[in-house]
């Protein structure tokens, strides 16, 4: 296939946190369909913990014939969000779909209420929910001039599917559960998605929310005993990217737009594995 042909041949992206994990696997999807890729992430140099910078993210997407740069940026600090955004448009022009993926993903998810410090709820709500607020801001204007554009929030499953009253302890975070930080930080996000997507239709600006599911990354295998998760039951991070790559190159990602998608379903029902 050549390369005009893909479906997203001439577009851009951004992917936050996409040094490992479902945002490299998401980058290099829509690498996969034509897209250059912006690659942003904290980590520049490999951790002894866990693999991945957004340099090897960015070699990947350039082996797969895509232009790609890679911009260190902390989206705990909004200085950083900002120049995060000047300088993805500087590099390419202008962003043209923006996932933000970045999470707060640590030990800090299976803390208690109890045990929860008013830092650590701030700094999930920060990365969880705040982050993907002020790119959203910074980058809309852009795909407004563009004519339209696509915005992918991850996020995570319904904690209202937990039943409260199951037998056990399956539900109590450390337990098979994560603490209610984090979930409530990602409630909020899906409420932003559908609630700011009703004013960027104008625009023709897509923006929906997708729930990777039990995904099975490097962080997944190293957090799961702490959270008490059987990572057995995980599936590939070609769940969540198969579902990205095919909302943003679909005929028509309005149809889309404000909903909230879980990925092992979607992708189930448009057999995209």
């Amino acid at each position: 296939m050549s390369g005009q042909s893909l479906p997203l041949s001439g577009k851009t992206a951004l992917v936050t946190g996409s040094s490992r994990g479902i945002g490299k696997a998401i980058a290099a999807e829509l690498a996969r369909l034509g897209s250059d890729i912006v690659v942003t992430a904290r980590t520049v140099t490999r951790r002894d913990d866990l693999p991945g910078t957004i340099q090897e993210t960015v070699r990947l997407v350039e082996d797969l014939g895509r232009r790609s740069v890679a911009i260190k940026a902390d989206l705990t600090v909004d200085l950083d969000i900002d120049a995060l955004a000047e300088q993805a448009i500087e590099a390419f022009g202008g962003i043209d779909i923006l996932v933000n993926n970045a999470a707060a993903i640590d030990e800090q998810m299976f803390t208690s209420f109890w045990d929860t410090t008013a830092e650590s709820l701030k700094h999930q709500v920060q990365l969880n929910l705040i982050a993907p607020w002020l790119l959203i801001k910074a980058l809309a204007p852009e795909m407004r001039k563009r004519d339209g554009g696509i915005i992918v929030n991850i996020t995570t499953g319904d904690p209202a599917a937990v039943p409260i009253n199951q037998p056990g302890e399956g539900n109590l975070p450390g337990k098979g559960a994560t603490g209610a930080a984090y979930p409530a930080s990602k409630a909020a996000l899906d409420r932003m998605t559908r609630d700011v997507a009703n004013e960027l239709k104008a625009d023709k600006i897509a923006l929906f929310a997708v729930g990777p599911g039990f995904t099975l990354t490097e962080n997944c295998e190293q957090l799961g005993p702490i959270g008490g998760f059987d990572t057995v039951y995980a599936h590939s991070m070609d769940v969540p990217a198969k579902a990205v790559g095919y909302l943003c190159s679909c005929p028509d990602p309005m149809w889309y737009t404000g909903k909230v998608i879980f990925a092992p379903d979607f992708v189930r029902e448009h057999n995209l594995l």
